[in-house]
C-alpha cells in the first residue's frame, strides 16, 4: 500500500514540475530597423515591432525607450496584453537628428520590452540607416586598352580577362549634396587581396555636386584557373563640414574564363630597345599555354613587313601552364629610314590554328652627322677695257675644310711693286724730277 502511495505522490510531483516548467513566460520581438539608404536626416522614421507570446502564461508587456532624448521616440501604444500564442504589432517612430552619421549603425540602449508579472524582459536591437551624400557611382577596370564597368553585386567575366592580365581599377565618387556643403578628407579603400590590391588612398575634398575618381593597379594571378572568382570590396568615407560621417560601399566580383585552347604571348622584349642608323638587335619572345588543353605542334611567327622580316618557328608541344622562349636576331642597314617599326607576333597550335597576336614596336634612330663643312668657292678678275668703262670683278676661290685643327690660310707671294721699299724709291724719284724742273724754269725762264 505504501508503495502505491509513494508512486502517486511521485507522479503528482513530476506533473507539478512539468507544469511549472512549461508555464515559463516567454515572448519574441524582432529587431527594429529605422530609415533606409534614402532616409534624410531631420525627419521622422517608423518601424514595426512584432511581439508574440511564445510561453504558457498570459503577458502584459510594457515598452520603454533608452534612446537619447534627441530621437524623440514614440509608440503607437506603450503596453500590449498578449494571451498565450497571441501576436501584436506596435508602430515605433523616431526623429533622426541632423547630426546622425550616414549609413546603417546600431543605437545602443534602445527599446526595452518587459512584463512585470510574470517577470520577463528583452532588449530590442535598434538600427538607424540614413542616406550617404557620398556615393560610389561606378567602379571600372581597364585592361588591353579598354575600360569595362563592374556592376554592383554582379559578377563580371570576359574571355579576354585571363590569368596574368594586369590593368587599372578606378573608383568614381560624387558629393550628392544639393546645398552648399563640402565633404572633406575623403578616403577610398579597396580590398581585393587576390588581385594584389589591398590599399587606400586620399581623394581630398569634394564640393557639393562635384565628382572625382581614383585608380589602383591590379593583376590577375598567373595561376588563376577557369571559373575562379575574385571579390572586389570598395569603401569610401568622408565627413561633411558639420562633422557628420558619410560612407558608401560597393561590392562586385571578377570571374576568370579560361579558353580550351590558348597560347598566350606573355613577354616581348627587344635588346637593345632601339638602334641608331644601323646594327643588329634581338627580339625575345616568351609564350605560355594558358588554355585548358595540352597542345601539340605549337608555332610562332614574327613579321615586320616594313623591314622585310617574315619568320616562322616550331616550338614543339606545350602542356597546360608550360612556357617556351624564342630569340630572333635581325639586322638594320643604313638604307632603313628612321622611325617606328611594328613587329607582329602570332601563336598557333596544331600547326596552323591561330591563337593570339601581339604587336611590339622597335625604334630606328637617325644616323649622326660626320662633322665636315665645305665652304664656298669663287674668283675675282679685274679687267679695264678703257673708254667703254667695262669692269668685271671675279672673287678668287677660297676653299675651307674643317679637319678638326686650325691652320693659317696661304694667299701666294707678294711682288716688289707691292713692297714699302718700292713706294719709298718712287717718292724719292718724283722729288728729284720736281727739283730739276724748278731749276730749269728759274735759269731759262726767269
Amino acid at each position: 500500500m505504501k508503495k502505491i502511495v509513494y508512486a502517486i505522490l511521485f507522479m503528482l510531483l513530476a506533473l507539478t514540475l512539468t507544469t511549472a516548467v512549461s508555464a515559463a513566460p516567454s515572448f519574441t520581438a524582432n529587431d527594429l530597423e529605422f530609415g533606409s539608404e534614402n532616409q534624410q536626416t531631420g525627419q521622422d522614421a517608423t518601424a514595426t515591432l512584432t511581439l508574440t507570446n511564445t510561453g504558457d502564461a498570459n503577458l502584459t508587456l510594457g515598452l520603454t525607450s533608452g534612446l537619447p532624448a534627441q530621437y524623440n521616440v514614440r509608440f503607437s501604444q506603450s503596453s500590449v496584453t498578449l494571451n498565450v500564442g497571441q501576436t501584436a504589432t506596435v508602430t515605433v517612430t523616431v526623429f533622426i537628428p541632423a547630426d546622425q552619421d550616414s549609413g546603417r549603425s546600431e543605437v545602443l540602449s534602445g527599446i526595452t520590452v518587459a512584463s512585470v508579472t510574470p517577470a520577463v524582459s528583452d532588449n530590442v536591437r535598434t538600427f538607424i540607416e540614413t542616406e550617404s551624400m557620398l556615393e560610389i557611382t561606378k567602379v571600372t577596370i581597364e585592361y588591353d586598352g579598354d575600360e569595362h564597368t563592374l556592376d554592383e553585386d554582379e559578377t563580371y567575366d570576359d574571355e579576354d580577362l585571363k590569368a596574368g592580365t594586369s590593368g587599372t581599377l578606378t573608383v568614381y565618387v560624387r558629393n550628392n549634396f544639393d546645398i552648399s556643403m563640402d565633404i572633406e578628407d575623403i578616403e577610398v579603400e579597396v580590398d581585393a587581396d587576390d588581385l594584389d590590391i589591398d590599399d587606400s588612398d586620399d581623394m581630398g575634398d569634394l564640393e557639393d555636386g562635384d565628382k572625382d575618381s581614383i585608380s589602383f593597379d591590379f593583376e590577375i594571378p598567373s595561376d588563376a584557373d577557369d571559373g575562379d572568382d575574385f571579390d572586389v570590396d570598395v569603401e569610401v568615407t568622408g565627413r561633411d563640414e558639420d562633422g557628420n560621417l558619410h560612407r558608401d560601399t560597393y561590392t562586385a566580383s571578377i570571374e576568370i574564363t579560361q579558353e580550351s585552347h590558348q597560347i598566350s604571348v606573355v613577354s616581348v622584349r627587344f635588346t637593345p630597345q632601339s638602334l641608331t642608323c644601323s646594327g643588329e638587335a634581338t627580339l625575345n619572345v616568351e609564350v605560355e599555354n594558358t588554355g585548358k588543353s595540352n597542345e601539340d605542334n605549337v608555332q610562332l611567327t614574327i613579321e615586320s613587313f616594313a623591314l622585310d622580316i617574315e619568320e616562322e618557328f616550331a616550338l614543339g608541344d606545350l602542356d597546360e601552364d608550360d612556357n617556351a622562349r624564342k630569340s630572333f636576331k635581325f639586322d638594320v642597314d643604313r638604307t632603313v629610314d628612321a622611325g617606328e617599326y611594328d613587329f607582329v607576333i602570332t601563336t598557333y597550335y596544331d600547326v596552323d590554328e591561330q591563337s593570339e597576336t601581339e604587336v611590339a614596336t622597335f625604334s630606328v634612330l637617325p644616323c649622326t652627322s660626320t662633322g665636315t663643312n665645305t665652304g664656298s668657292t669663287g674668283s675675282n678678275t679685274n679687267t679695264n677695257t678703257g673708254s667703254t668703262g667695262t669692269n668685271t670683278n671675279t672673287v678668287p676661290p677660297i676653299v675651307v675644310t674643317n679637319t678638326g685643327s686650325q691652320q693659317a690660310p696661304t694667299y701666294g707671294t707678294a711682288s716688289f711693286t707691292d713692297s714699302p721699299a718700292y713706294v719709298a724709291i718712287l717718292v724719292a724719284g718724283v722729288l728729284v724730277v720736281a727739283a730739276i724742273l724748278i731749276i730749269l724754269l728759274v735759269k731759262f725762264v726767269f
